[in-house]
């Protein structure tokens, strides 16, 4: 969600829009000006690039942004990766492919086995097709080439407690799983059911490939392989950090996808074998080859590696993202490297009609017509928007309906922001009354500041209408009908000696002066 937009806003420090307005008076558009992507907690990626450029190597890079830490050596043998977890309750069958050409010269086949047993049940080469259905009692049939297995007069393999197991490495063979796009070269993989009313047969299916620590790492997608080794070792061991950590804290058999680990932002990126098809896969390989083992330690304990894309020049607290307690590693610090040129995120910005931001918060929170929106103080270390505490944080939103304080991430979700440093910045439109005269000054007045408005102010009959832009102000005449665009030193006077109620009343010309 990376746009650009056109021109103008003015920048409106915490409250947006004042009181509540009438229709009219509300701005147009609200202009969402904002940096970093992700959440800005831990190691930024762009970050680490910057300083990988500068010579930084990846344990000094891994210790600014995980503060008071240390390296440390551990092994925790096999992963168990979630990659289709059944959420959602849909896949009551799965189909993989030997995919051709293999990963060897020689590989494609493909063997069925039940979990606990070396008996082979189905067996296939180069090319075939097997699909996995989940059976009315947890256990599975097997479908090669569209033709069902029937193994010794068996025609059910497995149940809920006992796997099909898919071999492949050994032989040198890719899987493809067509759910996923994507093909898998390490590891096996597990055919699993469980019970739900969501599939047809009562049972759904999931399926994990488990394999070594580092051959997941081969496939986590969270880094360009072509970025300086520095950054690629940093990020190595970052993601084995934050895998080891997930593991030991939560185990392997999370629900509902039996993992350590999903394959997704949920956890980290696992993309298969695609990492190795994209081009710079050695220098991918070499880095987590490198590292073999290396995690971050806070007094000898796991850390939890957050990382996120890029910080937008400052990281933040762990508890002003998301509450919590505070982590001492998780603490933020400057990032003065995120900006390099190659980051498009470093800073941002989106446009929402005033309409669509009260549509958004409406059906999030039932707040009615929008009528104030307020970024509440104190901002984070980094400036984000914060969680809301009894001393402040956090975003206020006032609508006809009701009136919610919500935290700076709700808002990012709810309004699809890449992050939580963000500010509000109102656009209004020219108003009827000084479109053709402002086209014909061809925008020289700027942009505007606010609505129109009567004037003089407060009069029971006003004698015009005026709207101030950045390079000064436009006013309508009422009794002659003409509009007069007055700016500089001259306008300064003409407000010192009180404007349309002073002596000089409505103005008669352009007037101006040396700005």
């Amino acid at each position: 969600m990376h746009r650009r937009l056109g021109s103008a806003t003015c920048v409106v420090a915490g409250l947006i829009v004042a009181g509540a307005l009438p229709a009219g008076a509300l701005p147009s558009a609200v202009v969402i000006r904002g940096g970093g992507f992700g959440h800005g907690i831990g190691m930024s990626q762009y970050g680490a690039y910057g300083y990988a450029l500068h010579g930084w190597g990846a344990h000094r890079i891994l210790a600014h942004y995980y503060r008071g830490t240390d390296i440390a050596i551990r092994d925790i043998g096999r992963v168990r990766v979630g990659l289709l977890p059944g959420m959602g309750g849909s896949m009551g069958s799965i189909t993989v492919s030997s995919v051709d050409p293999p990963y060897r010269a020689g590989g494609g086949k493909l063997r069925f086995h039940v979990q606990g047993s070396d008996h082979t049940v189905a067996t296939g080469g180069l090319g075939s097709t097997f699909r996995v259905q989940a059976g009315p009692t947890g256990g599975m049939r097997i479908y090669k080439d569209g033709v069902r297995v029937e193994d010794a007069g068996v025609r059910v393999f497995g149940d809920a407690a006992h796997p099909l197991v898919l071999d492949y490495e050994g032989y040198g063979s890719l899987v493809r799983v067509p759910a996923k796009d994507t093909n898998y070269a390490y590891g096996n993989m597990r055919f699993e059911t469980y019970r739900s009313s969501a599939c047809a047969q009562g049972f759904c299916m999931r399926l994990i490939v488990v394999l070594p620590m580092q051959e997941y790492l081969y496939g986590i997608a969270e880094m360009p392989s072509s970025w300086p080794p520095a950054a690629l070792r940093a990020q190595a061991i970052a993601s084995r950090t934050y895998a080891y950590q997930r593991i030991t804290t939560l185990g392997q058999h999370r629900y509902p996808c039996d993992c350590g680990l999903y394959d997704s932002a949920y956890d980290q990126v696992y993309a298969g074998d695609s990492k190795r098809t994209s081009g710079y896969w050695d220098r991918w390989k070499k880095a987590v080859d490198d590292t073999e083992g290396q995690i971050v330690v806070y007094q000898g304990e796991p850390i939890q590696a957050l990382f996120m894309s890029s910080s937008g020049g400052h990281t933040e607290n762990n508890e002003n993202v998301w509450g919590g307690t505070p982590v001492p590693y998780l603490r933020g610090v400057t990032d003065p490297y995120d900006g390099a040129d190659i980051d498009p995120n470093y800073r941002w910005k989106v446009r929402v009609g005033w309409q669509r931001l009260s549509d958004l918060f409406d059906a999030a929170y039932g707040t009615g017509a929008l009528q104030k929106v307020a970024i509440r103080d104190p901002l984070g270390v980094s400036g984000r928007v914060t969680v809301v505490t009894p001393d402040g944080g956090g975003v206020r939103i006032v609508g006809t309906q009701r009136k919610v304080l919500v935290s700076g991430w709700a808002v990012r979700s709810v309004l699809g922001l890449e992050d939580t440093l963000f500010s509000f910045h109102l656009r209004y439109d020219v108003a009827d009354r000084f479109v053709d005269r402002y086209r014909q000054l061809g925008g020289a007045p700027g942009r505007a500041l606010g609505d129109a408005y009567d004037v003089p102010r407060g009069s029971d009959h006003p004698a015009g209408r005026a709207q101030d832009f950045t390079h000064g102000r436009m006013t309508w005449v009422r009794s002659t009908g003409e509009v007069w665009w007055q700016h500089g030193h001259v306008l300064d006077a003409y407000d010192a000696a009180g404007r349309e109620r002073s002596a000089l009343g409505m103005p008669a010309s352009d007037v101006w002066g040396p700005g």
